[in-house]
């Protein structure tokens, strides 16, 4: 049963990194509404709930300590009593509830070293494959219309490709650092996970990787010395101080660098675009999921205004304001502030602490110019509620994550030595 739990989470964790099958079974723009896929996400949904009946109440135990996390999904859940397409909410509400079952499944079956080694070498897998692709196929595997040349692997976007291989490029930097037996292993991951980047084109991607990387090291430096860790905090206040300065004073030149214009590639053009959207029906929105569909008459009219077919806001905060309001988008804060204030707790010298404030910066990054949060059938969501889950069971003296079964364990030895229970 062991063997087979495993095998199960290894398919799921493929499955919803969102590549290859849905690029062999649909187009980029039906992959949500095919109904090949539809059907095809249904008994995975069921091998969730076998997973997560095999430790319901490890898992309910864990739920209580994420209560905004909690509140956000079934807000999402239920908003097809209030959508614009209720069917296709509740669709939706049902697939990003599974995708946060599975997510908190992973933090309870798993310890977190556990989890980023099983994550790293499914991502590994994935990563040389989709090297291969690119060098065998690259009809299949390279953009061949917009970004003629860009690699996008088995994803139907180099952004998406480029954003995925970002963030797993600090995951296995952050192995690198922390599982030495396999060492050399994780550092050509990183390395790979690098290529990938820059053969994807994307500049919010490289972006995005040289920050987790500087993250990884400033952990190393900060753990040597306290006066170092002091150091290191000045150093890096002055040069985000200083970025940001040169980003208010010279924005032409700053997007020149990057490769990009003012409008971000016409995303600001859709955000201004949705402001009135948002407040016409600001406090609950109109539905998980609705907003975007191609028969809704509000997305209608702000693609007249943009004058091209925009698929979502490209930036997470406002389509979780499109699907569940400013309720729901105020839940999310609270829960990304919560996780935030609970790694920062759990001690900065801890590495799965540095991990976690890596991966919520790199997950902010991206939120700001991709739909990446509350998102069905999404390895990121999944792994933001695994983190947020683990972080919630809280670490002890050691950096050791604290079950609430070891802690139940605990007492019962101490009661059998006639010490009392804690």
């Amino acid at each position: 049963m062991h063997w087979l739990a495993l095998g199960a989470v290894i398919v799921c964790v493929i499955l919803f990194s969102e590549g290859l099958l849905q690029r062999l079974v649909a187009g980029e723009m039906e992959a949500d509404g095919n109904l090949i896929l539809r059907v095809m996400w249904l008994p995975v949904y069921g091998v969730v709930a076998c997973l997560a009946l095999s430790r319901w109440q490890d898992m309910l135990a864990l739920a209580v300590r994420v209560p905004f996390l909690m509140l956000l999904v079934a807000l999402a859940a239920m908003s097809f009593l209030w959508s614009i397409d209720p069917g296709l909410s509740m669709r939706r509400g049902l697939a990003v509830g599974m995708t946060t079952v599975f997510g908190l499944y992973l933090a309870v079956r798993f310890s977190w070293l556990d989890l980023l080694r099983l994550l790293g070498a499914i991502w590994l897998g994935l990563a040389l494959l989709s090297f291969c692709a690119g060098l065998i196929s690259p009809g299949f595997a390279r953009d061949q219309e917009i970004h003629i040349g860009a690699w996008r692997g088995f994803w139907f976007e180099k952004n998406t490709m480029g954003g995925h291989m970002s963030r797993v490029g600090f995951l296995f930097a952050m192995l690198a650092l922390v599982d030495a037996r396999r060492r050399l292993t994780w550092l050509f991951a990183t390395g790979l996970a690098g290529l990938l980047v820059l053969l994807s084109t994307s500049a919010t991607a490289l972006l995005g990787l040289m920050l987790g990387l500087g993250i990884v090291g400033a952990g190393a430096i900060a753990q040597s010395g306290r006066l170092r860790a002091i150091l290191l905090i000045w150093l890096g206040v002055a040069f985000v101080s200083a970025g940001a300065a040169f980003i208010l004073l010279w924005p032409d030149v700053f997007f020149e660098l990057i490769g990009k214009d003012p409008s971000l590639t016409g995303r600001t053009d859709i955000w201004v675009a949705l402001v009135d959207s948002i407040s016409a029906r600001p406090w609950l929105g109109y539905g998980y999921g609705a907003f975007w569909n191609p028969d809704s008459e509000p997305a209608y009219w702000v693609r007249i205004a943009v004058e091209w077919d925009a698929p979502t806001a490209h930036n997470g905060w406002l389509d979780i304001a499109l699907s569940v309001g400013l309720v729901g988008m105020g839940l999310f804060v609270l829960s990304f502030g919560m996780t935030l204030a609970r790694a920062i707790a759990s001690g900065l010298d801890h590495r799965f602490a540095l991990y976690c404030l890596g991966f919520l910066a790199q997950l902010g990054l991206f939120s700001f110019s991709e739909s990446i949060l509350l998102e069905q059938n999404s390895l990121v969501w999944i792994s933001f509620v695994a983190l947020a889950a683990l972080l919630a069971k809280g670490l002890d003296k050691q950096g050791r994550i604290v079950r609430p079964a070891d802690l139940g364990l605990a007492r019962l030895r101490l009661s059998r030595r006639g010490h009392g229970l804690i």
